[in-house]
């Protein structure tokens, strides 16, 4: 799963990163160590005219009965819940390294940070939706990171990872087509993912 990230890039690290080239001028990025489902964070999308821009979102949707912040990659074409996003929504989230908790015995959770290899920042799979904040009564734009089993090198901490599109894949993962892409949801390879323990 993905429950914290790191994003340390600027505005104009993640336009070069992401090839965006507008909507930047009153844009303001603030390095954030530790995001957190709830919180208001940058993703990269297309809009109706086809260019690539940087919007605003709530990571996370806000049930009667539930918070879900992530989506099964494995289900999402067809859950009745996020597969109309999946189809026509859907973005990337720049993150810089994101954190997993190790389950183990004496009940403590050592944490670790994993990093993509020779990328940063790099772009986790995403989708969104128009969504009803409940306080506020007012629309919002929220989304969620799509997560697929772990490879070896996650395994031994998780059994979940953020879904990572590829940059030669983002073109693709975020332009309409009549099926969505769902092969872009591979596991990464191990040896492009590097795992360190921050915290014991």
């Amino acid at each position: 799963m993905c429950g914290r990230y790191r994003r340390r890039s600027d505005k104009q690290r993640i336009a070069e990163a992401f090839d965006v080239g507008m909507g930047l001028d009153e844009l303001y990025l603030d390095p954030q160590d530790d995001i957190a489902p709830g919180s208001v964070q940058p993703v990269v999308l297309k809009n109706a005219d086809g260019a690539r821009q940087i919007e605003m979102m709530r990571w996370g949707f806000k049930l009667p009965d539930r918070f879900l912040f992530n989506a099964r990659s494995e289900g999402v074409e067809t859950s009745r819940f996020w597969k109309e996003s999946f189809r026509q929504r859907r973005c990337l989230v720049p993150a810089d390294s994101f954190y997993e908790w190790q389950k183990v015995k004496s009940g403590k959770k050592p944490r670790y940070e994993f990093e993509i290899v020779g990328r940063q920042p790099f772009g986790m799979a995403g989708i969104w939706a128009p969504w009803k904040n409940p306080k506020t009564g007012e629309m919002e734009h929220t989304f969620a990171i799509l997560t697929g089993e772990a490879n070896a090198v996650m395994r031994p901490v998780h059994d979940r990872e953020p879904v990572i599109i590829e940059p030669r894949d983002y073109a693709e993962y975020l332009s309409p087509q009549p099926r969505p892409p769902a092969h872009l949801l591979r596991i990464l390879p191990e040896e492009e993912l590097n795992g360190t323990l921050v915290s014991a």
